[in-house]
């Protein structure tokens, strides 16, 4: 993987690579743990991020769990939800205390597709990026990803 060509002006070109470096191995692990996904189960990534936050908390709002999700908006969200509910996968429900509010839980079916997904889920990840890396490349990243996520963002 290369960075594009260009004379920075603000930032080093080293800098320029990390960057580029982080971009493009974020969509290639990404896109060979959805090509298995694909390939296994016939659902996205994005779809087995939103089965994954059900596996830890259910039932939710569909906007309650959009906020957690880092792979897609949450308009996004919303039609995956839907598709996983056409799928037999989820269900909706009403909330007891406000009934414009549904909730998304697992169906029977769906918890065990689920919990599936979820094992050849974390298979690809160790092969995509825990394996390749040793335990001091993977307390470097912890450590930078602390760094970034405490960065101050836009207000």
């Amino acid at each position: 993987m290369r960075a594009p060509v260009s004379q920075p002006r603000i930032i080093s070109p080293k800098q320029v690579d990390g960057w580029f470096g982080l971009l493009l191995t974020h969509a290639a692990v990404t896109r060979w743990i959805d090509a298995v996904l694909l390939d296994q189960h016939k659902i996205s990534f994005s779809s087995v991020e939103i089965l994954c936050w059900l596996l830890e908390d259910e039932p939710q709002s569909v906007r309650g769990l959009s906020g957690k999700l880092v792979s897609v908006s949450p308009t996004r969200a919303s039609r995956l939800v839907q598709g996983l509910i056409d799928a037999g996968h989820l269900q909706r429900g009403a909330h007891q205390g406000d009934g414009r509010v549904s909730l998304i839980s697992f169906t029977d079916s769906g918890r065990r597709f689920a919990e599936t997904v979820r094992r050849t889920f974390e298979d690809s990840v160790k092969k995509y990026f825990v394996d390749p890396l040793d335990d001091d490349d993977i307390a470097a990243i912890t450590r930078i990803w602390a760094k970034l996520e405490n960065a101050e963002g836009p207000r």
